[in-house]
């Protein structure tokens, strides 16, 4: 290559490009944390052909951005940015410059384990269907993945009926008491008080609300005094439940919804813990293409969380490593827990209680050191272990040296490039110390 690569950015991610781009024999003038200065004696050295962006932060990303284009007008340039609403706007303003995102290109290849073991990645066709994409003989297939329909009716029911919420269990019993008891008194008053049934219901209502008793049933029988007034008890205790669900749904920002997208599915469902950028667009991935998920975090008010809330998807605030917001979730009848929090150790433990409840549980982790990911694959046979920064590293660097690949797959632990045409190669990565 006649020119240089201008590497800035600080963090593993930021090691593992330099890492890649060593290995693709690139020349790599690295910038950690530069000042104005630094960036442009970089240029005035002369022969830097792409600068290359790295960093967590989208406001540290625009600054180091800014000052790349300050020192050069036209330098290309690429960049890590995650906001998808700012990115255009922000790539069109600065010119010559092409946005990417760590959570953008390892989100399909966390997913596609998620949904089948066999598929390197998951994505959407043309046409709005999820595909599985599998690696063969050198090239890639896409097949349909085997994925229920999320509208269908004992699904929605299932998530009704086994409310996630201990409030929203309150809600939904106190109602369908409070509902029993008025279809009860209704009906046995018409057939005992020789009512009608609009001024059995009327009566019954009356009861109900506690604004009086029906005014018939004092000329009634005995007995049936009786069972109104064991109905009125029990009806004062759906009441006490009902109201208790309502007041804490009002008060409570950690619920999730009782019905629709952002109720906490019950079968078929993938339990992604960790809600960061991965682990937000990993939810999302999986929702386009059809898949029930479920998010768990443990930090409340964290922006992402009410980013992923704002976005209709159901999340649970608590720790996924804890064994009873798991047993919680329907481990047993999940498709996959996706371990993505930003700590690896962390990881591996969720990873342990899901299999410790239940041992056939699919498990997808996400690690950042490539030395810990080639021990977890090695000593714990975990699940599907993915090193996303060594992931995305490879296709950031790749395309920093001006390759056409697009995206990638992780087939047989190895990581792949996607030219446009559907043909891959084989990564360019250092091998990590032992």
């Amino acid at each position: 290559m006649a020119g240089s690569i201008l590497l800035l950015g600080e963090g593993d991610l930021a090691e593992e490009v330099r890492s890649a781009l060593t290995a693709l024999d690139a020349r790599v003038v690295r910038l950690v944390r530069p000042t104005q200065r630094e960036v442009e004696e970089a240029f005035e050295r002369g022969g830097v052909e792409r600068a290359v962006v790295i960093s967590g932060d989208d406001a540290l990303a625009l600054r180091m951005a800014l000052m790349v284009r300050d020192a050069d007008a036209e330098v290309e340039l690429l960049l890590t940015y995650f906001d998808q609403t700012t990115g255009p706007l922000l790539a069109e303003r600065i010119g010559n410059c092409r946005i990417t995102s760590m959570a953008e290109i390892v989100a399909p290849v966390l997913a596609g384990p998620c949904v089948d073991e066999s598929f390197a990645a998951l994505a959407l066709s043309g046409d709005g269907a999820a595909v599985g994409v599998r690696e063969i003989d050198g090239r890639i297939e896409e097949v349909p993945a085997d994925i229920a329909t999320r509208r269908r009716l004992p699904t929605v029911l299932g998530a009704l009926l086994k409310p996630y919420d201990r409030s929203a269990a309150l809600l939904l019993y106190g109602s369908l008491g409070l509902f029993g008891v008025l279809v009860l008194e209704t009906v046995s008053a018409a057939i005992v008080l020789d009512q009608s049934l609009v001024d059995a219901f009327y009566g019954a209502a009356k009861t109900l609300v506690t604004v009086e008793a029906n005014d018939k049933v004092a000329d009634g029988p005995s007995w049936f005094k009786t069972v109104v007034s064991v109905l009125l008890i029990i009806a004062l205790v759906f009441e006490a439940f009902f109201t208790a669900g309502i007041v804490n749904r009002l008060i409570d920002r950690r619920l999730t919804g009782l019905a629709g997208r952002n109720a906490v599915p019950r079968e078929h469902h993938v339990i992604v813990v960790g809600l960061g950028k991965v682990g937000l667009r990993l939810c999302l991935l999986l929702r386009d293409c059809g898949v029930p998920v479920v998010a768990v975090d443990d930090k409340e008010d964290s922006e992402i969380v009410g980013e992923a809330r704002r976005a209709g998807l159901p999340v649970v605030i608590g720790r996924g490593a804890d064994p009873s917001v798991l047993a919680r979730l329907s481990l047993p009848d999940a498709r996959a827990v996706a371990a993505v929090t930003d700590d690896d150790l962390q990881n591996i433990a969720i990873a342990m209680t899901a299999l410790s409840l239940e041992p056939d549980t699919r498990v997808v982790l996400r690690v950042g050191d490539g030395r810990l990911a080639n021990e977890t694959r090695s000593l714990f046979k975990l699940g599907k272990v993915r090193d996303v920064h060594r992931v995305a590293a490879s296709l950031i660097a790749a395309q920093a040296t001006g390759s056409a690949a697009e995206r990638v797959l992780c087939a047989d632990d190895e990581t792949r490039l996607v030219h446009p045409d559907g043909t891959l190669e084989k990564a360019a990565i250092v091998a990590s110390p032992s």
